[in-house]
């Protein structure tokens, strides 16, 4: 049960709303709209989420405070500090962006008020700063104010000595977006990959620095720093292990091959669409707001903007 039912009809009309202007809007639930699918993945962490496909944000709490890794959409921060609140009195003294986009960062300035210290790569925060244009499909995210920029960022990694725990910060450079990280609890064995990996969802390329050659080098370079006991948070989707991640990297690299090869014969991307490439993966990994097509057209202009 919501325990702010002001809040929850609030959001629940809003979402209304919103689903009848755009038949789109339906992919994706109110961000503060769902039943509650908080997972304790290791002594003192938690995987706080809640509705179908709901973000994941990372809790690690202790002596020291709690630590976030993200910080979830907005309108949905007054259900984030319920979460909170059942799993600990202890204040947030950091939180990490995993990256850039607006579903992850709408708590900063809110968490930043109450004297929590933000930090992410310095490609997150200078997007942050401005407007941010999708140049496929035009679509913008506003311009956050002050309150909401980082006040530490870093370029390459950086280690919080925090609850016991080494947490590892990590860049991944040119993958889902141009400022996203891995978080590896290396005491506790789980790494908090954010959209990097999408269990069950296929996880988008974003033109504005990301790149699925850049999602591919990231697997490499992970899988082999992980043993069969890591647990491995998405950013959607249930808790998932190595195994999963190893056949997403396959989806990845024969989708590469499969729509590079038609892009290579000349072909359209409604061509390329109308193939349906991703017809045998879907079942597995199109359970999430981005459609089949949607994910086959960032991987065409991805591809196409690398051909030339």
């Amino acid at each position: 049960m919501i325990a702010n039912l002001p809040i929850a009809r609030a959001a629940f009309c809003a979402f209304l709303i919103i689903v009848a202007v755009s038949p789109a809007a339906a992919q994706r639930p109110a961000p503060g709209v769902g039943e509650s699918h908080t997972e304790q993945v290791a002594p003192g962490i938690f995987s706080v989420n809640w509705g179908e496909m709901g973000l994941n944000v990372g809790v690690f709490t202790g002596p020291d405070g709690t630590l976030l890794v993200d910080a979830q959409d907005e309108p949905a921060v007054p259900r984030l500090r319920q979460e909170l609140a059942r799993i600990s009195p202890a204040p947030v003294r950091f939180v990490i962006d995993s990256h850039w986009h607006f579903d992850h960062v709408g708590g900063n300035a809110s968490f930043a008020a109450t004297g929590a210290v933000v930090i992410a790569q310095t490609n997150t925060r200078t997007r942050l700063m401005s407007e941010q244009v999708n140049p496929a499909g035009g679509g913008r995210q506003r311009a956050f104010p002050p309150a909401a920029w980082p006040r530490i960022t870093f370029e390459d990694a950086l280690t919080l000595h925090f609850n016991g725990d080494d947490v590892e910060v990590t860049h991944i450079p040119h993958a889902h977006t141009d400022g996203d990280v891995a978080v590896r609890f290396r005491n506790a064995n789980v790494l908090f990959a954010a959209d990097l990996f999408n269990s069950g969802d296929y996880t988008r390329i974003d033109p504005r620095g990301g790149s699925l050659d850049g999602m591919i080098a990231a697997y490499r370079a992970l899988l082999p720093t992980l043993d069969d006991r890591t647990r491995i948070v998405p950013g959607r989707g249930r808790v998932a292990g190595k195994q999963d991640l190893e056949a997403y990297l396959a989806v990845m690299i024969a989708l590469r091959d499969r729509i590079g090869k038609m892009l290579a014969d000349g072909k359209t991307l409604e061509q390329v669409e109308a193939a349906k490439p991703t017809a045998e993966f879907d079942a597995r990994w199109a359970n999430g707001p981005v459609r089949p097509d949607q994910y086959v057209e960032e991987i065409y202009i991805d591809l196409k903007s690398h051909s030339n």
